[in-house]
Parts: C-alpha cells; structure tokens; sequence
C-alpha cells in the first residue's frame, strides 16, 4: 500500500511538472507567432575587452546599451565607444549608433562616428556617418564622405580604410583639401 501511494505521488508529481513544461512552451510558441522579432538579450552600460594572440588588449567596446534580437545574427549598440589598439596605434572611435555580429568580429558604426588618435604630436581625427571595423583585421572601413582634420591641414575624401595594424591611412577617391601651416 505504501508502495502504491508513493508511486501515485511520483506519478502526480510528473503530470504536474509535464503540463508546466507544456504551458510555458505554449507561451513561448503564442510569443514567438504573435511577434517573431524580439529582445532576447540586453544589456546597460557594458564594457568587453577583446584580446590578441599576446594576450593583449585588442579593442575595448563601451556601450550605453545593447539588445540582441532572437532572429538576428548581430546586436545593436546605442552610443557605442570603442579603444581600437596594435602595437603604437591607439584610437577612440564613437558614434551614436552600431551592430556587432555574434562573432564580435565585426562592428557596424552609424550617426556621427569620430575616429581620434591617440598618443601622437599631431593626432588625426576622421569624421563619417558610416564605418565598418574588422576586429580581426585591425581594418577601419568607409565608403560614405569622410573629413580628415589634422592640425594644418583639413581633408574630405569619398571613402577610406585605416589599417591599424600599419599605421597607414587610405583615402580613396575625390580627395580635396586644405593645408595652412602654422607659423
């Protein structure tokens, strides 16, 4: 008898859990149906630092948020800040908007992106309303208008590519400018 009553509980037990596990799955299906596009992760005032094959700090992202959506392969940054650093090249790189794929290799910037140097006599600042950052690569990209400020001299050119790794900056195409020494 105590045999049958334990078992009877065991089995009463498991109804219960079972049409638990049931019901929330229904809430998640009717969830997922009546809005396929969600926020399935999110966070406030985050910081990641990514590091190289040294152990070093690669780049560091700083957002005022994040959100991750459940059909989407990337998360959204609002007021992204970024330390994007190899080697003797350090840049402070903001904008008001960007994307990272899930695989942090690559983030997106939009609306007022500010690229600066760092650590130089006469640091650079770049200015564009678009650029794509290959982590991996160390690669700045732009094909939007990108204006070039530098102590004497002032530069517009219709897209660029800064490799972090070299140093080297490219200016691709209709580049104009302006250069006023310092006396």
């Amino acid at each position: 008898m105590k045999r049958l009553f334990t078992l009877s509980i065991i089995i009463a037990a498991l109804i219960f859990w079972g049409s638990q596990v049931w019901e929330k799955q229904k809430i998640i299906s009717t969830l997922e149906s009546s809005d396929p596009h969600y926020i399935d992760v999110f966070i406030n005032d985050f910081t990641i630092t990514a590091m190289n094959e040294a152990g070093e700090p690669s780049y560091t992202l700083r957002a005022r948020r994040m959100e991750h959506y459940n059909d989407n392969q990337y998360a959204r940054l609002d007021q992204p800040f970024i330390e994007f650093r190899q080697k003797d090249q350090h840049w402070l790189i903001s904008a008001r908007n960007g994307e990272i794929d899930d695989d942090s290799q690559l983030i997106t910037l939009r609306d007022d992106v500010v690229l600066q140097q760092q650590g130089k006599e006469n640091p650079i600042r770049l200015e564009t309303q678009h650029l794509e950052i290959d982590t991996r690569a160390q690669l700045a990209k732009s094909t939007e208008t990108v204006s070039i400020i530098q102590k004497e001299f002032n530069l517009k050119s219709e897209g660029m590519i800064l490799d972090n790794a070299t140093g080297q900056l490219e200016l691709l195409r209709e580049v104009e400018g302006n250069y006023v020494p310092s006396h």
